[in-house]
């Protein structure tokens, strides 16, 4: 996916259904700028795809994964959503660099994937954003994803 209208702005509103809609989500929220950081951001949605008014950035996050980290991010995507039944976490890795994941990317999506199944976070996509591009981390062509219950 490539880098949106500059100025545009999310209607928040609308929900986010497919793994496009998210990626287009994401793309307006993070600028440029945003993606120039290596950092961590979550987003939430309720049960009908409608993004919570919550976005928790989270900078300074090592290239390299720590599982304490990583298992902490995911308990607080666990509890972010309790008071919504059926909501979901989105997580984006922020990174300057080239659009392609690196091996860091794809152990940061492992340790995810893990840690969410693990304290049953309801993780809707993990998603790589660069100055570049914005993209799904999952699977190994890191197309697009479902939810990772």
């Amino acid at each position: 996916m490539t880098t949106a209208t500059a100025g545009a702005t999310p209607d928040f509103a609308s929900p986010v259904r497919t793994d496009d809609d998210v990626l287009r989500r994401v793309d307006l929220l993070l600028d440029e700028n945003a993606r120039q950081l290596r950092s961590m951001v979550l987003l939430f949605l309720d049960a009908d795809g409608v993004q919570l008014p919550v976005v928790v950035p989270i900078d300074d996050v090592p290239e390299r994964p720590d599982p304490l980290v990583v298992g902490n991010l995911c308990w607080i995507c666990a509890e972010a959503v309790t008071r919504y039944p059926g909501g979901s976490a989105i997580l984006v890795l922020t990174r300057p660099g080239a659009a392609e994941p690196d091996e860091a990317d794809r152990r940061w999506y492992q340790l995810l994937l893990e840690a969410a199944r693990q304290r049953h976070a309801p993780i809707r996509m993990v998603c790589l954003a660069t100055p570049v591009s914005v993209r799904s981390l999952s699977g190994p062509s890191s197309g697009p994803t479902g939810p990772l219950r």
